[in-house]
């Protein structure tokens, strides 16, 4: 038995991560190489520079990587903590790479917490190069899988093509095809091809879970797959979690999401999912989501909740005495503001709760609604099959909505109500 609770989860993940994640990936190179020192001291530069193609390995004079098998070395050595996550060490792709037939370990994990020697501290520079056919499938626990498995440092100019993630177990999360959970920077990123990212929880074709910045990502033609089953009895939901896919990010529990544009499907294949969306599934706690586009089809045929053609949940609590007190968190009192996307949206999407063209609704946490703040966004396509469908949001307590235009039909019929309802659906769920 366990409750749907996007909150916790997003606790949960920041609260393990942030003494070694902090600050914005801007500040990656100081905030890591400080988290980190214990471990980066020890580091042989000779031994370091001898894997690689070249480079010192700093800002000016990155390592450089232009084979399969410096890039698995590269991935070796941060996951077995023996470069102190590379804090302070950059490296640049410099050639594409083919993928095909290598059993593929996500670069970063979270088995060594105190000194944070295994996740990914430095910074990848893909410098325009492809790297494709990446096939990793797991029926073990993952919290965080893809390219990169957890990152608190920058990756960026990199482009995937033909990519596979697949983690089936059941209480896995943060699953993305570029970052599986990303607290750094994530910049100029795409995902093309015939690729689809399938999990169960925080589920996002660049990044799985997100606390911190994702910039001018693309996304072209990709699916996002959210298995599992989920079983409403009054407040609690019993079975596996299926929650929050989107085709830029799963789950976003603070930052922002700024200039990505994303084309494809997000698909629920189980029973009940809740928070699906086109740039995002669960947007919670994210300060902006400002100049995003989103071409997507959205398949939720076995019912669902808080379904929406830009995200499916998006908000931050307007009472700050809600907001958890975990370290390093801190307290917000405002809405979160998306402004300037454009959507253009086909959701079906039977007996679902809580759909809208840009947005499903806000959390319902523990008695407090998140709120946000609609404005310049304009909306075109379709709904089908749902409950409670508004063409801008499918609930909108405590929100606004400025400026925005939509032209979306409900059930084939012109759609004439922004908001779908105020009515909390779930009234004793966190929800």
């Amino acid at each position: 038995m366990r409750r749907i609770q996007t909150g916790v989860i997003a606790v949960c993940l920041a609260a393990a991560l942030l003494s070694g994640c902090a600050g914005s990936s801007a500040q990656s190179t100081a905030s890591s190489t400080a988290a980190s020192s214990a471990a980066a001291s020890s580091i042989s530069t000779t031994a370091v520079s001898a894997n690689y193609d070249g480079g010192s390995g700093t800002q000016e004079d990155p390592y450089q990587i232009n084979s399969v098998d410096s890039l698995l070395t590269f991935a070796s050595n941060v996951n077995d903590g023996s470069q102190g996550g590379y804090a302070g060490v950059s490296f640049k792709l410099t050639s594409d790479l083919d993928l095909s037939g290598v059993e593929w370990a996500p670069i970063g994990n979270m088995n060594d917490m105190e000194t944070h020697s295994t996740l990914f501290l430095g910074s990848f520079d893909g410098d325009g190069h492809t790297i494709s056919n990446l096939n990793y499938t797991s029926d073990v626990y993952n919290c965080g899988a893809g390219l990169f498995g957890v990152s608190c440092g920058e990756v960026k100019n990199l482009t995937l093509e033909n990519a596979t993630v697949t983690v089936t177990e059941g209480t896995s999360m943060a699953i993305g095809g570029v970052v599986g959970y990303n607290m750094g920077s994530v910049d100029n990123v795409t995902l093309k091809g015939d690729s689809t990212i399938t999990g169960n929880n925080c589920v996002g074709g660049i990044v799985g879970g997100n606390n911190n910045s994702i910039t001018n990502c693309t996304v072209e033609g990709a699916t996002v797959v959210v298995i599992g089953d989920n079983h409403f009895t009054d407040k609690i939901v019993q079975a596996d979690v299926a929650e929050c896919g989107g085709l830029v990010v799963g789950g976003g529990f603070g930052g922002s999401i700024d200039n990505c544009t994303a084309s494809g499907t997000v698909k629920a294949t189980g029973n009940e999912p809740v928070g699906l969306g086109g740039i995002g599934g669960c947007l919670e706690m994210m300060d902006t989501i400002t100049n995003c586009t989103a071409d997507v089809t959205i398949e939720s045929e076995n019912g669902g909740h808080a379904i929406g053609g830009l995200c499916g949940y998006a908000g931050t609590h307007s009472n700050p005495d809600v907001c958890l007190e975990t370290e390093g968190f801190s307290t917000k009192n405002y809405p979160s503001v998306i402004d300037n996307c454009n959507v253009t949206v086909n959701i079906k999407a039977n007996g679902a709760t809580h759909v809208g063209g840009l947005v499903g609704t806000g959390l319902y946490y523990y008695g407090e609604e998140t709120v946000f703040k609609i404005t310049n966004c304009s909306v075109k396509g379709s709904i089908d099959g749902a409950v409670t469908p508004g063409t801008v949001a499918g609930r909108a307590e405590g929100s606004t909505i400025e400026s925005c235009t939509a032209d979306v039909t409900i059930d084939g019929n012109a759609g004439t109500e922004q908001v779908g309802t105020t009515t909390q659906m779930y009234e004793s769920a966190d929800q």
